[in-house]
């Protein structure tokens, strides 16, 4: 996408869309005129005094980001998104599209729109069916390449002085996903569940460099 301010006021009128439920009532205290529309019949119900709980300061603002969405601005400005060819690449996890410039316009978008002064990245990850370990390995080279890609991005937002604190890789080891259950694997480091014998995949010896040198490598 071309980052131009039409296409830019179109985002960001995408991302309020998205997270109205949640990011007005915190940050502006109360539901939109637009939210309640949308809603119609279904809206919440709201009794007084509850935005002044709602709406107290926060330390930070945690963001879950895995995918995104590319947005570009349609008729009359509106947002339009794009659809993504068949042969996009995605994880195993197929709703999980490899979109890592959502690691940089989402900490934008929400310190533009909502003045958020500390935001740490709670999750980041991939789910694939990653193989058992061969010759003590698991090469997860598509989880590598997905998980540097998404820390340029946010490297980018950093440079640009977006105030990220924090980022948390999702996660340490396999576990129970709520969706995929056991049968997929989002951890950096393999667990054989009939014997709970754990290997460090590709992906957690080249997080450790990252850990430890504080650079991307």
């Amino acid at each position: 996408m071309i980052e131009n301010e039409t296409n830019l006021a179109a985002a960001r009128r995408a991302f309020v869309e998205s997270n109205i439920r949640v990011l007005d009532p915190i940050f502006r205290q109360g539901y939109s005129a637009t939210y309640l529309r949308l809603t119609g019949r279904d809206r919440a119900k709201c009794r007084n005094h509850d935005f002044d709980l709602i709406g107290l300061p926060t330390d930070f603002l945690g963001l879950n980001i895995y995918t995104g969405r590319f947005i570009r601005a349609g008729k009359r400005g509106r947002p339009e998104e794009l659809p993504l060819p068949k042969n996009y690449p995605e994880a195993d996890a197929h709703w999980l599209k490899h979109v890592p410039q959502a690691m940089y316009w989402g900490p934008r978008l929400a310190q533009e729109i909502y003045g958020v002064k500390a935001i740490y990245i709670t999750e980041n990850g991939a789910g694939y069916d990653d193989p058992p370990p061969q010759n003590g390995e698991v090469l997860d080279l598509h989880r590598r390449e997905y998980v540097r890609h998404c820390l340029l991005e946010l490297h980018r937002a950093v440079t640009e002085r977006i105030p990220v604190r924090g980022y948390f890789l999702w996660s340490f080891m396999d576990n129970f996903e709520w969706q995929d259950g056991y049968t997929r694997r989002f951890g950096i480091v393999y667990v054989d569940y009939a014997t709970q014998r754990r290997t460090p995949k590709l992906s957690a010896r080249w997080y450790t460099e990252v850990m430890r040198t504080g650079r991307i490598v």
